[in-house]
């Protein structure tokens, strides 16, 4: 399996065959090794073949097992969201800092625009004490994705799941001390050159961000100061080609000041984050 996915250019092919033959032997990738005399069957054999076509059709090896991993949790994965990747953990870093500095004894409420799995909101809920959550999606399917996710993790009564476009959920609710996004930032030049596991598998509408990729965030950082309480931190996951695009909108904003541009755990130039004074 390794080397055909080597051949088609499928990144990490090892670890790919290794989590397909999990998903159909059962158990942990540790068992692969542990028990590697165990014979499959002729079902299995069949089944693993279907899954080895689809992932060399560059079908992401997520949405086959329908798992995803983030911030050291499992999610489930569907194609109605994008797959839970490793530099937005940043987000959950800086929310958790922001709520473990707060002298505040009332609850922090956070907002999680965008929502797909519920990686962040649930990564988060996880982490911290005394928060009222809220996640918001544009996509009902989405939603009830999350709210699974959520029950899985236990941490269902700390998020309200609200189905809706950019901020208008949040337009009859409470102010926010934290409003956190991964939305849709990739400019349409650039999405022909994603990777074909991404180009032709992920959602469009959780992809594109319009002609310069600021369709989708530039809305969000101008209603934001909306939305805030004083105090209030706006962080949202950029490509960092428009880096200075969405600088230059938050430095325009009226209501938000402190912008900066930080970096996720691969260095690359990935999130704004900007506070409502």
């Amino acid at each position: 399996m390794a080397e055909r996915f080597e051949e088609h250019q499928i990144d990490s092919p090892r670890l790919i065959s290794e989590m397909l033959l999990t998903h159909v032997l059962g158990g942990q990738r540790i068992d692969l090794y542990a028990n590697a005399d165990r014979l499959a069957t002729e079902q299995e054999r069949e089944t693993l073949r279907t899954l080895v076509k689809r992932a060399l059709s560059h079908e992401p090896v997520q949405y086959i097992v329908e798992k995803g991993w983030f911030n050291g949790l499992e999610f489930n994965v569907n194609s109605s969201t994008l797959i839970p990747r490793t530099c937005t953990e940043r987000i959950v870093e800086q929310c958790i800092e922001f709520c473990q500095n707060n002298s505040n004894n009332a609850p922090i409420r956070i907002a999680d625009i965008g929502t797909g799995t519920g990686c962040i909101a649930i990564s988060i809920a996880k982490n911290t004490n005394e928060c009222e959550i809220t996640a918001t999606d544009i996509s009902q399917e989405a939603i009830q994705l999350a709210e699974k996710n959520a029950n899985a993790h236990k941490v269902d009564s700390s998020i309200e799941f609200l189905c809706g476009d950019g901020l208008a959920p949040l337009s009859v609710l409470p102010p926010f001390q934290i409003i956190c996004s991964n939305p849709p930032y990739i400019p349409d030049s650039e999405m022909v050159n994603l990777d074909a596991n991404v180009r032709e598998w992920e959602p469009k509408l959780a992809l594109e961000g319009g002609k310069t990729g600021v369709q989708v965030i530039k809305p969000l950082i101008e209603q934001a100061p909306n939305y805030l309480s004083n105090g209030g931190m706006l962080l949202i996951e950029i490509a960092s080609s428009i880096r200075e695009q969405v600088l230059e909108i938050a430095q325009k904003t009226q209501g938000l000041h402190d912008a900066t541009i930080l970096k996720d755990s691969f260095g690359d130039d990935r999130f704004l984050r900007t506070r409502k004074p």
